[in-house]
């Protein structure tokens, strides 16, 4: 079963629904049990909600998306 460590080092990868159902259902369980990872989990999945709203309502400034793709060196000519 999956302890707080653990909770927290996969934290993003379960907000995401990228984790393996073995270890989606162990971190389950495991915030069913734990007050801290659950109000952990609960405020960063409330703050990716906001971040995700505001996104949307705001456009990104040109000037930072291109500083943002230029961190995964894609190039900005081929779009």
């Amino acid at each position: 079963m999956a302890d707080c460590n653990e909770t927290i080092r996969q934290l993003y990868a379960y907000l995401d629904e990228m984790l393996d159902e073995v270890l989606k259902n162990d971190i389950a369980l495991h915030l069913g049990d734990c007050p801290d990872c659950q109000g952990r989990v609960e405020f960063e999945y409330s703050l990716k909600l906001n971040i995700r709203a505001r996104a949307q309502e705001e456009p990104v400034p040109d000037e930072l998306r291109d500083r943002l793709l230029g961190c995964f060196n894609l190039d900005l000519e081929a779009e």
